[in-house]
């Protein structure tokens, strides 16, 4: 029997957001653009990453697994899946099997 060693079957946007561009009144415009693709594998919300979220003011919508990449931060990425534009709260990063933990919360 064989056994499936890649569980990252889905496939979302990697977004770089950026504050360069200011509108007519120069209020700072966020702006975000494509990078690249990127696969994921959906994981759950877990009853503490609820507790956490809420100390913190911010409300935790997803959680993703992705391959570990040092490019990613919290500050200057985001995520697109389905059309739908997420910040990313918190990275938990597992080095030994190179995989990251996103914590996805709707952009504002």
């Amino acid at each position: 029997m064989k056994k499936q060693t890649n569980n990252l079957r889905w496939k979302a946007d990697l977004m770089s957001v950026s504050n360069d561009e200011v509108d007519a009144d120069d209020r700072p415009k966020v702006t975000r653009k494509k990078v690249r693709d990127i696969f994921y594998q959906d994981i759950g919300i877990t009853a503490q990453e609820k507790y956490l979220s809420k100390q913190d003011k911010t409300e935790v919508i997803r959680r993703i697994k992705v391959r570990w990449d040092k490019s990613i931060t919290e500050k200057d990425s985001g995520i697109q899946i389905n059309s739908i534009d997420y910040d990313i709260t918190r990275i938990y990063t597992n080095v030994d099997s190179r995989e990251m933990e996103l914590s996805l919360s709707y952009v504002n």
